[in-house]
């Protein structure tokens, strides 16, 4: 499977993803993708049966389900600071969105308690939207500025209550054009509403096994930097901005900018 290798050494600034080439994506490309969607079909029809049995059980079926594309396309894993995620206690982890390649090393690292945010559109997919709700994710309303806030509240108030570990990227989305995009106030506004502490997830080596454009994956590694904790307990809502900037900074220790940014 994925080799997840657990690592205590200090995050380094430059990364190496040795990339490979990409027969594996090609000759396994059917098999996963038949696979993406059979897993969670089974997962839909265990939660039937027993949807509390089920949500016991669905942090391994959510890492095996990352796990195993990943180790058919050569993908290994370096994982560095997973032991801030072992404390007790609501998190918000935030990450870098780099390319579809991050939905696997996502849930191949899935943490204890772990939720995520996600459209509300995602419903309207076959068999995705039912196994989604069936893993208790949070769906976010965003058609209008009212639906949007009222998810803000209800994702804050399922942090807090369950103490999860949310995944989220302040990005909003894939970066386009490679580098790290601004920051988006969603993220920062759960934060105020939750007070729980935030977690940057950077992810490299990500945009060199699946570059930009590119439906296949390359065989190679992939580091994840679990960085310390940010307090958000003295957070206002006046001044996410500021936060959203401030925390975008600690990612730009370790990420290029987007390049529309970069000339600026």
């Amino acid at each position: 499977m994925a080799e997840a290798k657990e690592k205590t050494v200090p995050v380094s600034k430059d990364w190496d993803a040795q990339a490979g080439s990409n027969w594996r994506s090609i000759v396994f490309l059917l098999p996963i993708y038949l696979y993406a969607f059979v897993v969670p079909f089974i997962g839909i029809l265990w939660s039937l049966i027993s949807l509390r049995h089920f949500r016991r059980n669905s942090r391994g079926i959510v890492r095996w389900w990352g796990k195993v594309p990943l180790w058919l396309w050569g993908v290994k894993l370096e994982v560095h600071g997973a032991e801030k995620l072992e404390t007790p206690g609501a998190k918000i982890l935030a990450f870098n969105h780099v390319a579809l390649l991050d939905l696997w090393v996502l849930t191949a690292v899935w943490p204890p308690r772990a939720s995520a945010l996600y459209k509300i559109e995602f419903h309207s997919i076959p068999i995705w939207g039912r196994a989604l709700r069936a893993l208790d994710l949070i769906a976010v309303d965003r058609r209008n500025r009212e639906r949007g806030i009222q998810s803000i509240r209800q994702a804050a108030e399922h942090v807090r209550k369950r103490e999860a570990i949310v995944l989220i990227a302040p990005e909003g989305t894939r970066s386009r054009k490679g580098g790290l995009q601004k920051f988006k106030t969603g993220p920062f506004h759960l934060a105020v509403a939750s007070q729980a502490p935030l977690i940057p997830m950077v992810l490299r080596g990500v945009e060199q096994l699946n570059p930009m454009g590119k439906f296949l994956i390359r065989s190679g590694k992939i580091r994840i930097d679990f960085l310390d904790p940010i307090s958000t307990e003295d957070w206002k809502s006046q001044t996410v901005r500021a936060h959203a900037q401030e925390v975008r900074q600690v990612f730009l220790e370790y990420l290029e900018p987007a390049p529309d940014e970069a000339r600026d």
